[in-house]
């Protein structure tokens, strides 16, 4: 397989990897979709400066994209577990946190109530932790549903603290969720506007 072979595939798969159409690439690199097209079907390679461009937006060297296939299907794969294992340690770190503050609560002082909320108020601090690293990663479907679990499990937190800590809680405590759905809202038209830009 030459070079020009090799790097028809890799753009294929790098832009498949970030989830992007030939479309989304296009406008990030303000070229035409058909550009990119040719490119992954081998009719035409970018010029240097535009290959140095896409290098430095998949994060590799020049050196990968014109290389085997495998080898950076292997590069591709070692990003990604990287990324799961850095998020999977960070969340842990969030939990850990979580149980210790349970724990030294109830054994410090056994008179307060409640302490279980603490697990409640680690979720939304998990999704805000994932908002970061989809935002990092250029992630956006993950990234909006990120901020809507943000949303939502904040509320849920706000809500069941209310409803042990207040001595009659209103009947009406519900409509905290409310707020929720013009937040969601938000959301999708940040995400639709970002989608047309």
């Amino acid at each position: 397989m030459d070079i020009k072979e090799n790097l028809a595939k890799n753009l294929m798969l790098y832009r498949k990897a970030k989830g992007l159409t030939q479309a989304e690439l296009a406008d990030k690199l303000n070229y035409s979709d058909k550009a990119v097209s040719k490119w992954e079907r081998g009719e035409s390679v970018p010029d240097l400066a535009v290959l140095k461009q896409l290098a430095d937006f998949y994060g590799v060297k020049i050196d990968t994209l014109i290389a085997e296939p495998k080898k950076a299907v292997l590069n591709s794969n070692k990003n990604s577990k990287k990324r799961v294992a850095i998020y999977l340690c960070s969340t842990g770190l969030v939990w850990l946190i979580a149980v210790l503050s349970y724990a030294m609560i109830n054994l410090i002082f056994p008179s307060i109530t409640h302490t279980w909320l603490s697990f409640f108020y680690a979720i939304p601090i998990t999704f805000i932790i994932l908002l970061i690293f989809t935002a990092v990663w250029k992630k956006p479907w993950v990234n909006t549903i990120a901020i809507s679990l943000v949303i939502w499990s904040t509320l849920l937190a706000i809500f069941l603290t209310l409803l042990v800590s207040l001595i009659n809680p209103p009947r009406t405590l519900w409509m905290i969720f409310l707020i929720g759905v013009p937040a969601q809202l938000l959301t999708i038209f940040f995400l639709m506007y970002r989608k047309t830009r």
